[in-house]
């Protein structure tokens, strides 16, 4: 147990038989959320299961990281799209927003699925680390997916520049923050060490206004089945009614 829940070493390969499982597994939740998304939709358990998901896999994380001595303010506040998308998460689970609901649909579902293809991950299945990371950015999947899927949830035009406009208000709250304490929040400052998608969208400072051309593109493609005007209107799937 000790070893398990340890700083770990480094031992993770990109699309090795584990992390290939673990895409399996995730897709395959999302697939029976769809297909039984009429029984889902009645069951009030769901929420509770996608919030318990959400705050043990943030709470372990941190106490993980203080047990190992680890937890670095450069390194280990929520500042990250993906944390920030946990916290976000959580609240939308417990108000039913649509703005939120809007903001972790187009930048929490597309952030996640990046980080589950190319994780910013070194430790070695099955360590504490490899399960905590992949089950934090599958919740974020699954709570968006709940939203869209059994709950009908849509985003309109408005809706979805306004989402952008915050996304870059808060970018320049996270840059400012890490001028001001020496580090890399949001990869501002510098790319990942790991291989990521950023490897091919040019050099710093450039390659952040590529990614956000890159974050538009993939935002309308998961925005299209959520799009106010389609018809949800489909027989054991009403839209939602604010």
């Amino acid at each position: 147990m000790e070893s398990w829940f340890s700083a770990g070493t480094s031992g993770f390969r990109m699309f090795q038989w584990e992390h290939v499982l673990v895409l399996v597994i995730i897709f395959f939740v999302s697939i029976v959320m769809y297909g039984y998304r009429t029984r889902i939709r009645k069951m009030h358990i769901w929420k509770k299961i996608l919030i318990a998901g959400l705050v043990v896999s943030e709470t372990t994380y941190h106490i993980w990281a203080i047990h190992n001595d680890l937890w670095d303010v450069h390194i280990f506040l929520p500042l990250q799209l993906c944390s920030f998308n946990i916290l976000l998460s959580v609240l939308l689970l417990l108000t039913d927003n649509q703005r939120l609901f809007a903001f972790v649909y187009l930048f929490g579902l597309t952030g996640a699925i990046q980080g589950l293809l190319t994780p910013e991950l070194f430790h070695e299945p099955w360590h504490f680390r490899f399960i905590q990371y992949f089950m934090a950015h599958a919740f974020i999947v699954w709570t968006a997916l709940y939203y869209a899927i059994i709950r009908s949830y849509t985003i309109s035009w408005r809706l979805f520049f306004q989402s952008f406009l915050w996304l870059n208000i808060y970018a320049i709250g996270v840059y400012v923050v890490d001028v001001a304490i020496d580090a890399n929040y949001m990869f501002l400052i510098e790319k990942p060490s790991n291989a990521s998608i950023m490897d091919y969208l040019g050099p710093y400072p450039w390659y952040i206004l590529s990614l956000e051309l890159v974050a538009l593109c993939l935002c309308l493609l998961v925005f299209l089945p959520v799009n106010e005007k389609l018809n949800h209107k489909k027989k054991g799937h009403p839209p939602f009614e604010a």
